[in-house]
């Protein structure tokens, strides 16, 4: 019977930094490399992490419509 390699993961329980994607790879790169010094093979983040997608936000949406102002913080987070 062979054995199976082990792989330690981490799972990054995080948020990106709204509206600056530049700031947010900055911070990934930061919990990445505190993963790997705990020991971490492998690090998972929260789906679109990097895409900044901001929690909370509805960009004034509401069944079937948008506001002006949703439409200017939809385009602030892309």
């Amino acid at each position: 019977m062979s054995s199976k390699p082990v792989v330690t993961a981490a799972v990054v329980q995080a948020g990106s930094i709204l509206f600056d994607t530049a700031r947010t790879l900055d911070k990934l790169a930061d919990l990445a490399s505190d993963a790997s010094a705990r020991g971490a093979d492998i690090a998972v983040f929260p789906e679109a992490f990097i895409g900044g997608y901001p929690k909370g936000l509805d960009f004034g949406a509401t069944v079937g419509s948008r506001t002006p102002a949703g439409r200017d913080d939809f385009l602030r987070s892309n």
